[in-house]
């Protein structure tokens, strides 16, 4: 009886140290995961990781590797090893490759989960041990793999050196227990540290994408252009060396303009690529895809420039599916380009794209504009641009002759008036201004020379003045008009005496009824001679300057008065003559008689150029101080290149539908001279078989109400 409950209480005994010890193990798992739960930076974790570690196995050194989240490596994490400056330095240089290990390593070993205690008399062992050993300065050491799902993370190594005790039973049983709750911690604190990292990464690449467009958009100097991409480029991929190449298309080349971080001169790899060709950049060039190439060595086309390059990146600039460069990097790591590396240099390569369009677009305008200064710089017409708020945006070298104004110095930006309202230009510009409309006039400059001055308003732009010397064609003109008027005048008496003859010739019925048609075929001919007499009588007393008979007189009644004169004429072609004025316009400031004289001209005008059954529309609006008044018809047109000749002298419009018009060529010409006269304008709008509008502007009477 006694023996049983000496058995008991043993039994009793036996359960509460086991007990107890289950109940140390789980505080001190507790206590662990209590103690890196505090830890949010990695950093900071590992080395709470080593200590708790080392003081709940009570060993004497502590080594945690880490797996890379981009290489195929277990690499140093942390340690509490006491050695050197340059011995830890070699410490941290620790790296193992899980990729593919060989079997019975000390890595494949791991990978199958399997903890490991190794000494210097384990000779059946794989080498790696005895390396692993010998790098770490043990003689005897134990390991434990650190997985959560059956995926290696890490691995955990700790020993009793420098003492060189062995690793105990204890020991071992508390790794064994430690490290699977430290590898579900240990996978935690890495997934935060890798969020904290991406996050970062991701607010880094904002920043510097950010910081970027706004130093493009600062410049447009391609060269700086590229060496800001690069330089970024470089940055935030780590790599050792880079170049920009760009690529000509048509000829298939690259010309490489930027390269660094090189270990050969640039006169050699010329030579090599001479040699070997581009290589993987000149693929990405011809494809336009971008590629990664993980380990160079595989790659066929691979040129080497650098000595250790082992991974290289290419990425296209692409403008309009086009390349127009390639981005190339290399790295001296395996697989050292991660997606988000290549999805940074592919938004550098798309803002160097833009750059490089928005510098070439620079580039062309800045030589057009140059082209254009030297066309205006050295053409003999007078060319201004005056903007909007009235500040000479443009100004050639022959204005500035023209106005005789300095020319050293820049008119440019400077307002209208304080450069030219001292000529009589300005009174035009006020004039074009007032009425809104294009304007053409004859402007006699400070250099005292005579200018056709157009005038004319663009939208957005401002006021466009071009202005051609026609002194030559004036001074021309006079003694042409001088001529004209001396013979013409000579001419009239020797056409009264024929026509007394004739009349006499006729009254006495001395010719036969076959002689009196000839005869007044002969006085129809002499008529027209003394019509165009006249005319040239008339032109010339109107261009030397003559005296109008000046009154505040209504248009309205002139215009039907001339309508009912070539009435006659429309009826007999069944033309339609309209009058399209409606509202009560204001008195001109103009001569009577020869208002009549214009309107009765362009009426009919437009009767005797518009086929049967046309019509023509006269119609009056007030524009600013002028009144506007149009005289439109449907008939045959006339060509742009007969608009420009018009209102010449004796010039007529020669095509088939014109020849049995008659007409002297002056009727234009003397139209054009009258209203200027009245300080007019006249001018027209013309398709061929659609008709032609005259535009009439004559000042309002200034006293009108």
């Amino acid at each position: 009886m006694v023996a049983i409950e000496n058995r008991t209480i043993e039994e009793i005994r036996q359960e509460n140290a086991a007990l107890q010890t289950q109940v140390a193990e789980l505080s001190a798992v507790n206590k662990m995961a209590l103690m890196l739960g505090t830890s949010l930076e990695f950093d900071e974790f590992l080395d709470e990781f080593i200590v708790t570690i080392h003081d709940t196995v009570q060993c004497d050194r502590v080594l945690v590797m880490i797996q890379d989240d981009q290489e195929t490596v277990l690499q140093y994490g942390s340690s509490n090893f006491r050695l050197t400056a340059e011995a830890q330095s070699m410490l941290e240089g620790l790296r193992l490759g899980t990729f593919q290990p060989e079997s019975g390593s000390i890595i494949d070993r791991w990978i199958n989960n399997e903890s490991i205690k190794w000494n210097a008399n384990d000779a059946t062992e794989h080498s790696s041990f005895q390396w692993l050993a010998n790098y770490l300065g043990s003689s005897e050491y134990y390991s434990a793999p650190l997985q959560v799902d059956g995926l290696l993370i890490g691995a955990l190594i700790i020993d009793n050196q420098p003492s060189g005790q062995p690793v105990t039973d204890e020991q071992e049983h508390w790794i064994k227990l430690l490290s699977s709750s430290s590898a579900m911690a240990l996978q935690n604190a890495r997934l935060h540290h890798k969020t904290v990292r991406e996050l970062a990464d991701s607010m880094r690449e904002m920043y510097i994408l950010r910081q970027i467009d706004r130093e493009l958009s600062d410049t447009i100097n391609i060269n700086h252009v590229f060496e800001m991409t690069l330089d970024w480029a470089l940055r935030f991929t780590n790599a050792q060396s880079t170049s920009l190449a760009l690529y000509d298309q048509e000829a298939n080349r690259l010309h490489f303009l930027y390269e660094y971080g090189y270990d050969i001169a640039q006169a050699q790899m010329e030579l090599i690529r001479e040699e070997y060709g581009s290589g993987i950049t000149a693929r990405v060039a011809n494809s336009g895809y971008a590629e990664v190439v993980p380990d160079v060595s595989i790659d066929p086309d691979f040129v080497r420039l650098a000595t250790n390059t082992r991974s290289q990146m290419a990425i296209p600039v692409m403008r309009e599916d086009r390349v127009v460069a390639v981005i190339t990097l290399d790295s001296k790591k395996l697989n050292g380009f991660t997606d988000a590396h290549q999805d940074f240099v592919q938004k550098l390569a798309t803002r160097a794209g833009v750059a490089i369009d928005n510098a070439r677009l620079y580039e062309e305008a800045i030589r057009e504009r140059e082209k254009l200064s030297h066309i205006l710089n050295n053409t003999a017409d007078m060319i201004m641009v005056i903007g909007m708020d009235e500040r000479i945006m443009l100004i050639n070298q022959a204005a500035l002759n023209a106005m005789q104004l300095y020319t050293n110095q820049d008119y440019t930006k400077r307002l209208a008036n304080e450069v030219f309202e001292h000529t009589a230009l300005w009174v035009t510009f006020q004039k074009a201004k007032e009425n809104g409309e294009a304007i053409n006039e004859e402007v006699i400059m400070p250099n005292e020379r005579i200018f056709h001055a157009n005038l004319r308003r663009l939208d957005e732009i401002g006021w466009i003045v071009v202005m051609h010397d026609i002194t030559p064609f004036k001074e021309m003109d006079r003694l042409k008009g001088e001529l004209i008027a001396t013979v013409s005048h000579d001419l009239k008496q020797p056409l009264s005496v024929m026509n007394g003859y004739i009349e006499l010739m006729i009254m006495q019925q001395s010719v036969t009824q076959q002689g009196l048609n000839a005869v007044q075929m002969i006085r129809k001919a002499m008529q027209n001679m003394r019509q165009l007499i006249d005319d040239l009588l008339d032109l010339a007393k109107i261009e030397s300057g003559i005296k109008l008979d000046l009154h505040n007189i209504q248009v309205e009644q002139i215009i039907q008065d001339c309508m009912e004169l070539v009435k006659p004429v429309a009826q007999n072609k069944a033309i339609t003559v309209m009058n399209g004025i409606t509202d009560k316009l204001p008195p001109i400031t103009a001569d009577r008689s020869r208002m009549r004289q214009i309107l009765i001209n362009l009426i009919g005008n437009g009767v005797k150029y518009t086929p049967n059954e046309g019509w023509v529309k006269v119609s009056a609006e007030v524009k600013g101080n002028m009144l506007k008044i149009s005289i439109q018809d449907n008939g045959m047109g006339i060509s742009p290149e007969d608009q420009i000749h018009v209102f010449e002298r004796f010039y007529r419009v020669r095509r088939p539908e014109t020849d049995n018009i008659e007409g002297t060529g002056l009727g234009l010409a003397i139209v054009k001279s009258l209203v200027e006269a009245h300080d007019g304008q006249i001018s027209l709008e013309s398709k061929l078989g659609e008709g032609t509008t005259f535009y009439l502007l004559l000042p309002i009477a200034k006293n009108a109400a």
